[in-house]
């Protein structure tokens, strides 16, 4: 019979049973020869042998063909549990049961750590919690080969919430089984859960400690061989810049079922970050809040390259996205204008180690049917997931095709046939950054869903070709003498200062800015002798207002750049 431990949490306060929430610093499953006394249905196994995947219920494995378990004599001096298994390579598992869930919300931020020790030739080892069927952590397997030597093993407790773990209503303190399921022996002892030290882990929580995450050497540079830098944001400022960056406002679903109202204030730059923040909150109808940004009519973008450092979120139901659509979306819509996802990452069940790259296109081109057509790629992430900190997110975008990198390791490569299809990627695009929160595709938040949750941008770096035949943004102005390669529609720069007349202030270079001077394509004119409007080096009459229809075509396009009547 399973013994119990029955002390209450090392005598900490606070602590109650079942279905009440247990608080407290060490909640034990195995401690000293000992089963917690919360884990009351004892120790039990799960074998495929048996129908229906059916458990022998503390019987030390007597209805379980696939697996064996016994109290051991310890090197401490205590006993601990020993695990049989003789080698049939049928799946079994031991895991330590609650009559009732037991909420375990208090131990978020803390550690699952346990001693283990494996008999030749060793195994790796697979594990889980549940949180009342079928609420499940779903399967952690822990890389290393354990051997005849005692390990010390720890695992994030947020880890598996956000593989969709419940800590609400937790119901096995651990389930655990050999990854080889050959003969083994493998020995368990000091199994406990631990509290944390109060520091948030990752993007969410309460609080944003910058410091804490990871991948800080996951850095991308300024340059690039055949590139040059076309533009960038490294968000140094106190406050979005705006002149760059467009709100997209408002809630709806944006055509994918989203639950999330998009607003201002969910933005802050913070030390150099750029912070979206997706909050449990109520606005406009919507029980979420979040923002979108976009750099539509401001900053496009062509062939070249694209570096975006971040920090993404987790959680059931949180969908990040830096993305981009064909700078003619007004005009024609989606999907004519095709679309660039540089990075997507849906939240929950273990999908956080998982980023998507993908294009969008209307099959047949501008003139066919509505019909969305899609092909992209995917990496998943051999070590800690991408909530975990920092990585880099680049697309490379060449005529025939558009290649995918994480932290400059290629995973995708999309060609482009010279088809109708296709036509959108030759022309330039915009970016956007959002945080969603639900959807079609990532489903809808849960139980195990924590919010605020956050999306961290590092800085966002254009390069366009330097080549001296190449147009990026298909201007007609070869890169090597466009002063904004990357913008299509700042190719004129009448006083050759190196500022196209888009952004230049001054766009003759005659000391008057442009609000004021009305002739601010003419260097030379400024003196007006009669006040008529007309500067003398063009007026026929100084000293009248007589106006020649070319003067008046002068002031007709001068005031048009100003956008008021002439």
């Amino acid at each position: 019979m399973t013994r119990f431990w029955w002390l209450t949490l090392f005598c900490l306060p606070g602590v109650f049973l079942n279905s009440f929430q247990v608080q407290g610093a060490t909640l034990p499953v195995i401690v000293n020869g000992e089963v917690g006394a919360i884990w009351d249905d004892g120790i039990s196994a799960f074998d495929a042998a048996n129908p229906n995947f059916g458990s022998c219920i503390d019987d030390f494995g007597a209805g379980c063909p696939n697996v064996n378990w016994v109290w051991s004599q310890g090197d401490s001096g205590y006993e601990v549990l020993k695990l049989e298994y003789p080698g049939t390579g049928v799946l079994a598992g031991v895991y330590f049961k609650s009559s009732s869930p037991v909420d375990l919300r208090s131990f978020s931020g803390g550690t699952i750590e346990f001693d283990v020790w494996a008999s030749e030739p060793g195994t790796a080892l697979t594990i889980k919690v549940d949180c009342v069927y079928p609420c499940s952590s779903g399967d952690w397997q822990i890389p290393q080969t354990i051997g005849p030597s005692w390990q010390s093993i720890s695992i994030a407790v947020d880890d598996l919430v956000n593989r969709g773990l419940d800590l609400s209503r937790v119901d096995t303190g651990l389930v655990i089984w050999p990854q080889a399921l050959g003969l083994v022996d493998i020995k368990l002892d000091r199994l406990v859960w631990q509290t944390g030290s109060g520091t948030p882990s990752g993007t969410g929580g309460p609080t944003l400690i910058l410091d804490e995450l990871s991948g800080q050497t996951n850095v991308s540079p300024t340059s690039y061989p055949g590139y040059q830098l076309a533009w960038s944001d490294e968000f140094d400022q106190t406050d979005l810049d705006t002149t760059t960056w467009n709100f997209d406002i408002g809630g709806g679903g944006w055509g994918n079922n989203e639950l999330q109202y998009y607003n201002q204030d969910n933005v802050a730059v913070d030390r150099g970050h750029l912070v979206i923040t997706a909050k449990r909150e109520n606005q406009g109808g919507r029980g979420y809040t979040s923002s979108r940004i976009n750099t539509e009519g401001t900053v496009e973008f062509g062939f070249g390259r694209v570096d975006i450092r971040a920090a993404l979120p987790r959680g059931q139901g949180i969908w990040p996205a830096l993305w981009a659509l064909g700078a003619d979306f007004r005009d024609v819509g989606w999907p004519y204008c095709g679309e660039l996802d540089i990075m997507e990452m849906i939240g929950g069940a273990g999908r956080e180690n998982t980023v998507h790259g993908t294009l969008h296109w209307n099959a047949g081109g501008i003139s066919a049917p509505y019909t969305p057509a899609y092909q992209g790629g995917y990496l998943v992430k051999a070590t800690e997931d991408f909530g975990a900190g920092f990585n880099v997110f680049s697309m490379i975008r060449e005529p025939d095709r558009i290649q995918w990198l994480v932290n400059d390791e290629l995973y995708h490569e999309q060609y482009l046939p010279d088809s109708l299809d296709f036509r959108p990627f030759q022309n330039p695009f915009f970016l956007i950054f959002n945080l969603a929160v639900g959807g079609n595709w990532p489903g809808f938040p849960d139980g195990s869903t924590q919010f605020p949750q956050r999306m961290v941008v590092d800085y966002v770096r254009v390069f366009s070709v330097s080549d001296s035949d190449d147009d990026a943004d298909g201007d007609g102005v070869p890169d090597s003498e466009d002063a904004f390669p990357a913008d299509p529609n700042e190719s004129v720069d009448t006083d050759g200062d190196g500022l196209g007349n888009n952004t230049d202030e001054d766009d003759d270079g005659d000391g008057y800015t442009d609000s004021t001077d009305r002739f601010p394509l003419d260097p030379s004119e400024w003196l007006d002798s009669d006040g008529d409007g007309v500067g003398d080096n063009a007026d026929i009459s100084d000293d009248d207002t007589v106006l020649s229809s070319f003067n008046l075509l002068l002031m007709i396009i001068a005031a048009d750049r100003r956008g008021d009547s002439p």
